[in-house]
Protein backbone atom coordinates (compact mmCIF):
# COMPACT_ATOMS: atom_id res chain seq x y z
CA UNK A 1 0.00 0.00 0.00
CA UNK A 2 2.90 2.34 0.71
CA UNK A 3 4.22 1.63 -2.79
CA UNK A 4 0.86 2.60 -4.35
CA UNK A 5 0.75 5.77 -2.26
CA UNK A 6 4.26 6.68 -3.37
CA UNK A 7 3.32 6.16 -7.03
CA UNK A 8 0.29 8.46 -6.68
CA UNK A 9 2.38 11.16 -5.01
CA UNK A 10 5.21 11.01 -7.55
CA UNK A 11 2.73 11.00 -10.47
CA UNK A 12 1.74 14.50 -9.31
CA UNK A 13 5.30 15.76 -9.73
CA UNK A 14 6.50 15.31 -6.15
CA UNK A 15 8.92 16.62 -4.93
CA UNK A 16 9.22 19.31 -7.61
CA UNK A 17 5.56 20.17 -8.26
CA UNK A 18 4.40 23.73 -7.67
CA UNK A 19 1.56 22.53 -5.42
CA UNK A 20 1.82 19.80 -2.81
CA UNK A 21 0.20 16.53 -3.93
CA UNK A 22 -3.08 15.33 -2.50
CA UNK A 23 -4.46 11.82 -2.10
CA UNK A 24 -7.81 10.36 -1.17
CA UNK A 25 -8.47 9.06 2.31
CA UNK A 26 -8.18 5.38 1.40
CA UNK A 27 -4.75 5.84 -0.19
CA UNK A 28 -3.41 7.67 2.87
CA UNK A 29 -5.00 5.70 5.69
CA UNK A 30 -5.35 2.10 4.54
CA UNK A 31 -2.25 0.24 5.67
CA UNK A 32 -1.05 3.25 7.67
CA UNK A 33 -0.11 2.55 11.30
CA UNK A 34 2.35 5.45 11.67
CA UNK A 35 0.95 7.99 14.16
CA UNK A 36 3.75 10.30 13.10
CA UNK A 37 2.18 10.58 9.64
CA UNK A 38 -0.53 13.06 10.68
CA UNK A 39 -1.25 15.04 13.84
CA UNK A 40 2.19 14.19 15.18
CA UNK A 41 2.24 17.31 17.37
CA UNK A 42 -0.75 16.17 19.42
CA UNK A 43 0.16 15.29 23.00
CA UNK A 44 -2.66 12.74 23.18
CA UNK A 45 -2.81 11.43 19.60
CA UNK A 46 -6.26 9.92 18.96
CA UNK A 47 -4.80 7.28 16.63
CA UNK A 48 -4.77 6.76 12.89
CA UNK A 49 -8.11 4.90 12.97
CA UNK A 50 -9.81 7.86 14.69
CA UNK A 51 -8.44 10.28 12.06
CA UNK A 52 -9.67 8.00 9.30
CA UNK A 53 -13.11 7.47 10.87
CA UNK A 54 -13.71 11.20 11.49
CA UNK A 55 -12.64 12.14 7.96
CA UNK A 56 -14.71 9.38 6.33
CA UNK A 57 -17.75 10.59 8.29
CA UNK A 58 -17.13 14.13 7.05
CA UNK A 59 -16.77 12.95 3.45
CA UNK A 60 -20.11 11.15 3.70
CA UNK A 61 -21.99 14.38 4.54
CA UNK A 62 -24.44 15.47 1.83
CA UNK A 63 -22.80 18.90 1.53
CA UNK A 64 -19.21 17.63 1.19
CA UNK A 65 -17.72 17.19 -2.27
CA UNK A 66 -14.54 15.53 -1.08
CA UNK A 67 -11.85 15.17 1.58
CA UNK A 68 -8.17 14.93 0.60
CA UNK A 69 -4.89 14.54 2.45
CA UNK A 70 -2.02 16.81 1.40
CA UNK A 71 1.39 15.13 1.35
CA UNK A 72 4.32 17.16 2.61
CA UNK A 73 7.01 14.49 2.66
CA UNK A 74 7.63 10.97 1.42
CA UNK A 75 11.02 9.55 2.33
CA UNK A 76 12.65 7.00 0.04
CA UNK A 77 14.11 3.81 1.42
CA UNK A 78 12.52 4.01 4.88
CA UNK A 79 9.50 2.36 6.41
CA UNK A 80 7.83 5.59 7.53
CA UNK A 81 4.50 6.45 5.98
CA UNK A 82 4.05 9.63 3.98
CA UNK A 83 3.83 12.73 6.19
CA UNK A 84 0.90 15.15 6.16
CA UNK A 85 0.13 18.20 8.20
CA UNK A 86 -3.01 19.22 6.31
CA UNK A 87 -6.34 17.88 5.10
CA UNK A 88 -8.64 19.63 2.62
CA UNK A 89 -12.41 19.53 2.93
CA UNK A 90 -14.47 20.69 -0.07
CA UNK A 91 -17.90 21.81 1.10
CA UNK A 92 -20.50 24.56 1.05
CA UNK A 93 -20.59 24.59 4.87
CA UNK A 94 -19.35 27.55 6.88
CA UNK A 95 -15.96 27.58 8.59
CA UNK A 96 -17.57 27.15 12.01
CA UNK A 97 -19.25 23.92 10.90
CA UNK A 98 -15.99 22.52 9.53
CA UNK A 99 -14.25 23.41 12.81
CA UNK A 100 -16.96 21.51 14.69
CA UNK A 101 -16.60 18.46 12.41
CA UNK A 102 -12.86 18.17 13.13
CA UNK A 103 -12.90 19.08 16.85
CA UNK A 104 -11.95 15.56 17.98
CA UNK A 105 -8.79 15.72 15.82
CA UNK A 106 -7.60 18.93 17.53
CA UNK A 107 -6.27 20.81 14.48
CA UNK A 108 -4.21 23.95 14.96
CA UNK A 109 -6.19 25.91 12.36
CA UNK A 110 -9.02 25.70 9.87
CA UNK A 111 -8.60 28.21 7.01
CA UNK A 112 -10.10 28.70 3.59
CA UNK A 113 -8.18 27.73 0.45
CA UNK A 114 -5.28 25.56 -0.65
CA UNK A 115 -2.10 26.40 1.25
CA UNK A 116 0.41 25.91 -1.59
CA UNK A 117 -1.60 26.41 -4.76
CA UNK A 118 -4.22 24.21 -6.36
CA UNK A 119 -3.00 20.59 -6.51
CA UNK A 120 -2.75 19.01 -9.94
CA UNK A 121 -5.54 16.50 -9.30
CA UNK A 122 -7.86 18.77 -7.30
CA UNK A 123 -11.43 18.44 -8.54
CA UNK A 124 -13.28 21.46 -9.87
CA UNK A 125 -15.40 22.82 -7.04
CA UNK A 126 -19.16 22.50 -7.19
CA UNK A 127 -20.95 25.83 -7.45
CA UNK A 128 -21.04 27.56 -4.06
CA UNK A 129 -18.40 25.25 -2.55
CA UNK A 130 -15.11 26.23 -0.92
CA UNK A 131 -11.92 24.49 0.09
CA UNK A 132 -11.11 24.39 3.80
CA UNK A 133 -7.60 23.64 4.96
CA UNK A 134 -7.41 21.74 8.26
CA UNK A 135 -3.85 22.09 9.58
CA UNK A 136 -1.84 20.51 12.39
CA UNK A 137 1.28 22.44 13.43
Amino acid sequence: MRKKLKEIIYAQGYPNAEAAPIVNLEDFFEGNTDEGSIGCNLLDHPGIKKFYDVLINIREKANVQGVFVEIMEMEDGVDYWAFSERVYILTNAENSSVEEWVTDLEPSEVDEGYAFGVPEIAPKLFEGYKVYSVWWD
